[in-house]
């Protein structure tokens, strides 16, 4: 008889240790699933703006049916007006982009750069952050293309940065401006995360003139807080 008992209290522990086993099971499984779901969400992207992502393609259509002729046009008068504006003229340490045939040509303006003396950096794009890198003799002609078809220095090659030696000005790309300097990049936040960075450690923050084509040019933007705006924006009209 004491043997039966105690072999149902054996029966019994070991019944109620599987079950306190499958509940903790059950916890640890639910836990990983909402940890999980969690780690989703917070590192699920930023659903981008709507009426960013339209006017964006807008405006690529407007500069898609520009001739090469018209543009070279454009090019010539905003290349004109920066050369003779008086930032740019009082300017030593001098930022702007390598461009592509839907922007302005910014090759004039960098031998300008050069044959005055004065220094030009151009944007490097290295895990997700953008530095501007001086250009040396012959680098234009041996730099490497970004998937995007931007050229850049290589991640091997050391060269001054702009944002540790400093800049007077600073002439950026981007695909929309209002006549007010507010500006519409291409969505992966390197100039706006640039100019708030150098605006807020160079002692004197360099100008920031921006340079499009005149169907760039719209009357309003849908902006946010991070969005940095412009001192002026320079174009053939």
């Amino acid at each position: 008889m004491f043997q039966f008992l105690n072999f149902n209290r054996k029966e019994a522990y070991y019944q109620f240790a599987t079950a306190i086993s499958i509940v903790i099971i059950s916890f640890v499984v639910i836990d990983r699933r909402v940890f999980k779901s969690t780690v989703r969400k917070k590192m699920s992207p930023i659903k981008p703006n709507p009426a960013k992502v339209f006017l964006r393609s807008e405006i690529a259509s407007r500069i898609a049916a520009l001739t090469t002729e018209e543009k070279k046009r454009q090019s010539q008068i905003v290349y004109d007006k920066i050369i003779n504006n008086p930032w740019y003229k009082s300017s030593n340490r001098i930022a702007l982009y390598m461009s592509t045939d839907q922007e302005i040509d910014t090759m004039p303006l960098i031998n300008h750069i050069k044959a005055r003396g004065a220094a030009a950096f151009v944007p490097q794009y290295a895990g997700g952050v953008m530095r501007m890198l001086r250009l040396e003799a012959g680098d234009e002609e041996s730099m490497p293309l970004t998937k995007h078809g931007i050229a850049q220095h290589s991640k091997d090659q050391k060269r001054e940065d702009g944002l540790e030696t400093g800049l007077d000005l600073i002439i950026a790309p981007g695909v929309a401006f209002t006549k007010a300097g507010e500006r519409l990049g291409h969505g992966g936040g390197y100039y706006d995360k640039y100019l708030a960075n150098i605006r807020s450690t160079q002692k004197m923050a360099p100008k920031v003139v921006a340079v499009a084509f005149s169907c760039q040019l719209v009357d309003s933007l849908p902006t946010n807080d991070y969005d940095q705006k412009v001192d002026e924006v320079i174009y053939a009209d």
